[in-house]
């Protein structure tokens, strides 16, 4: 059976917008920038995230059909536009029958949530909530918006598994590729910052977190069919539930088993990089990676906890370090990802550039020529 490769990806991170911002932040291990958020995201007055500077939904995509869009779905849409930016020749703007869409969220926008919910109980009537942001509440908005905007016609699915979302849309997106439903797969994850989230992750976490926010997509094809230049293949992907307290025991396992479903020995490893989690999960997954892999390993690929706590898009942005991180073709490369409530997951992959990132349209503008949602 084929295994998937990575042909392009993008991203909008607190770096900027497109990929070569964030190759170009993570290659130099600068922490992505700490800015007020908008004002109207404000958890307090001295709230600080790292966000996607200047980012605007209608500024990013135009005014057309983007009334009413929340922060995540806008972030999630700029993301696959410019994933298309780099393959024009192949995409079909009329129809694309071929190309299904993967997104991973924890829960879609929280604060779209929050804001509706609100809207209800204050109204003079619970039905009085502003028709507009009515379609944000489907947790599939941002992976159906922007496959609507860009008339992607396949398959088209939405993941939330918290901090592991990327891998477990990983996954998916290989499935489909295997069982011939895609000819390629859009995938990744994003998260947005808002006060909601701010208050949320900070009664767990403390208040010393960080956040961040972004999204990650990349671009996969089957191996034996795909039409750009392999940037790296996917050898495995693993993940399992860890009772609580029990997370180093059970990474343990999965990594090993995504290391024997590679045909990979831990000693071949080129780059280990785990996902920063908050908390004592967080610790454990480090140990893991102390115990399995070479101490120069642990430190070749910049670590996500220069962008902040950016749950669902942790394993994407884990992804997108690997992917722009110098070296010889043909490295190994594996990653973790570790959800405080209990969820591990583990990635192996084979990279096959030096780690320049793909040519995008980084400068590009609205995209006019949409279909509105």
């Amino acid at each position: 059976m084929s295994t998937a490769v990575i042909t392009a990806w993008s991203a909008v991170s607190p770096y900027g917008t497109g990929a070569a911002p964030l190759a170009e932040g993570l290659r130099g291990r600068n922490p992505g920038p700490e800015s007020p958020a908008p004002e109207e995201w404000l958890a307090e007055e001295s709230a600080t995230a790292r966000v996607v500077p200047g980012f605007d939904v209608r500024e990013a995509l135009g005014r057309k059909g983007t009334r009413g869009l929340d922060r995540l779905t806008g972030l999630t849409a700029v993301t696959v536009r410019d994933v298309l930016g780099t393959l024009v020749a192949a995409h079909d703007a009329e129809g694309d029958l071929g190309t299904g869409v993967i997104l991973g969220t924890t829960a879609g926008s929280v604060q779209g949530f929050m804001e509706f919910t609100k809207a209800s109980l204050e109204g003079d009537r619970p039905i009085d909530v502003p028709m507009a942001r009515i379609p944000n509440q489907a947790m599939n908005r941002a992976a159906s918006l922007s496959a609507i905007r860009h008339a992607l016609k396949g398959p088209n699915s939405t993941v939330a598994a918290g901090r592991v979302s990327a891998l477990v849309a990983l996954t998916h997106a290989c499935r489909m590729l295997a069982e011939g439903r895609a000819e390629r797969v859009i995938a990744g994850s994003a998260e947005e910052y808002s006060a909601s989230r701010a208050r949320i992750t900070r009664a767990e976490h403390g208040e010393d977190v960080v956040l961040g926010e972004g999204c990650v997509m990349v671009l996969l094809e089957s191996a034996d069919a795909a039409e750009g230049e392999p940037l790296a293949e996917v050898l495995a992907v693993h993940h399992r539930v860890a009772p609580a307290g029990d997370v180093a025991d059970v990474l343990t396992a999965t990594v090993r088993t995504a290391l024997e479903q590679a045909g990979v020995d831990a000693d071949e490893v080129w780059a280990a990089l785990p996902s920063d989690a908050p908390g004592p999960s967080g610790d454990q997954e480090l140990q893991v990676h102390q115990d399995l892999f070479d101490e120069a390993a642990l430190d070749r690929a910049a670590r996500p906890s220069l962008l902040g706590e950016t749950a669902a898009a942790t394993g994407a942005f884990q992804l997108a370090a690997l992917l722009c991180e110098p070296g010889e073709p043909g490295r190994i490369a594996v990653l973790t990802v570790t959800d405080p409530d209990g969820t591990v997951a583990c990635a192996v992959l084979r990279l096959l550039t030096d780690g320049e990132p793909a040519a995008a349209l980084e400068d590009a503008g609205p995209d006019e020529g949409s279909r509105a949602a």
